[in-house]
């Protein structure tokens, strides 16, 4: 063997020695190396899986459990009673009654899904109601009904105008629902319809809210704290669809038609009071839900108030019949003379906190009083008349008639006292404090 055949030979055995070890150290060093860290990579995803699992059973875990209490109580028998005599309630609250007919199924398990052998996830509640009344009476109704934090819905919904002579006579339509309500398993054992919420309960007591809580539903006002993600937030006002009647069209005044229930002294609600501290002005906003007009009272640093009624038409807003922009008075007035529901209210005084009313009953716009122009500013009058000086806050509206049964509610505004009414218009303004308001829906 020569020289060069032996060197080449060991090239030769140095390659294969090479391929042999690179071969060795792959399969039982580098090939398990890899092996490992591909096994690594799986189990982290499969760890990273299970946390998400877990952080997703979590969140279900508590919107079950906001659902649960949410359920009708467990006992079907007493809900079944209490849950109809609430439904009963809120209809006669919405002023329903006319014709007002519930009819309770019998509570049906058998086509709910199971969460063991032969036990049902819940029990379903069926109600078919027939009532009749116009449409913002529904309206009402619809919005208090989902403000309830209980596990039921409308199903079926069929509104029809009256075929009839009825139709000519009167604005109510025939409405038709099938309501439906679950008691799931595993339901909270609690002797009320309502849930008992845990923070005020630990403020009141649990005894204390059970109480109310039995009262608000038998009273239909239901409960105070609304589900959320149930109506659309912020707060909307559902009442101005009443305005856009789809069945009768706009009001019509009708000679042969008592008007009384015309009033829109229920749906005219003080929505915001802003005070600007820079230049001593204070502006307050009622706002009528039922046909979107808004009424703004100015009152300036030096006491002079003005008032402007307006509507919004394509984007602008436009001033109502009777207002003026350029010798705006102190009247708040709304309503029509061919309507015979006109309503006069004289602005006395706007605070941070309230707007004092007096409340007029002549149905012609009224003049200036004689004593005028003094103690206040412009417009401003000595007399504070006996009983007929409000005091409006936020959220209150401007209601002070009710009918024999009726009772004011928690938006009528109360009657000053003779002395109160001086109190409250002619004492000094109080030191700044943080102004008073909300949303304003016409955003001005």
């Amino acid at each position: 063997m020569t020289t060069r055949e032996r060197s080449l030979a060991f090239g030769l055995l140095g390659v294969l020695g090479l391929l042999g070890l690179g071969f060795v150290a792959y399969q039982f060093v580098i090939g398990p190396l890899i092996e490992k860290s591909r096994q690594i990579e799986q189990r982290e995803k499969e760890v990273a899986q299970l946390e998400g699992d877990i952080l997703e059973i979590q969140a279900l875990k508590k919107k079950y459990e906001a659902a649960r209490q949410q359920s009708l109580p467990a006992d079907v028998g007493m809900s079944r009673t209490q849950y109809g005599s609430l439904l009963e309630r809120l209809f006669r609250r919405a002023d329903l009654a006319s014709g007002l007919k519930i009819i309770p199924s019998e509570p049906e398990n058998k086509s709910s899904p199971t969460v063991a052998p032969k036990k049902p996830a819940y029990t379903r509640l069926t109600y078919v109601v027939t009532a009749k009344g116009e449409l913002y009476h529904l309206v009402d109704f619809l919005q208090h009904f989902y403000q309830q934090p209980l596990l039921h819905q409308i199903k079926i919904l069929n509104i029809q105008r009256p075929s009839d002579a009825r139709a000519q006579q009167s604005r109510e339509l025939d409405i038709n629902l099938t309501i439906e309500a679950l008691v799931l398993d595993n339901a909270p054992a609690r002797p009320m319809l309502l849930p008992v919420l845990r923070e005020p309960a630990l403020l009141a007591g649990a005894a204390a809210l059970s109480g109310y809580n039995m009262e608000a539903a038998a009273s239909g006002r239901g409960s105070p704290v609304p589900p959320a993600e149930i109506l659309a937030e912020p707060s909307r006002e559902y009442l101005t669809v009443a305005g856009r009647d789809v069945f009768f069209g706009p009001r019509r005044p009708d000679k042969d038609r008592d008007t009384r229930d015309d009033d829109h002294s229920p749906f005219i609600t003080l929505t915001s009071i802003v005070v600007n501290y820079d230049d001593g002005t204070i502006k307050a906003v009622f706002r009528d839900k039922l046909d979107d007009h808004n009424y703004t009272i100015t009152q300036t640093a030096k006491g002079e108030i003005a008032v402007k009624g307006e509507f919004e038409l394509r984007g602008e807003w436009k001033l109502l019949p009777g207002y003026s922009r350029t010798s705006p008075g102190r009247v708040l007035f709304f309503g029509s003379v061919e309507g015979q529901n006109q309503r006069f209210w004289l602005v006395r005084r706007v605070t941070a906190n309230e707007v004092i009313l007096e409340k007029l009953d002549n149905l012609d716009k009224p003049k200036p009083h004689p004593f005028a122009f003094v103690g206040g500013g412009p417009g401003a009058v000595i007399a504070v008349p006996e009983g007929r000086i409000y005091s409006v806050s936020v959220g209150q509206n401007l209601q002070t008639e009710y009918g024999f049964e009726e009772k004011p509610s928690v938006t009528a505004p109360p009657k000053l006292l003779t002395r109160e009414a001086w109190r409250a218009i002619y004492a000094p303004p109080a030191g700044p404090t943080s102004a008073v308001s909300s949303d304003d829906r016409a955003g001005k």
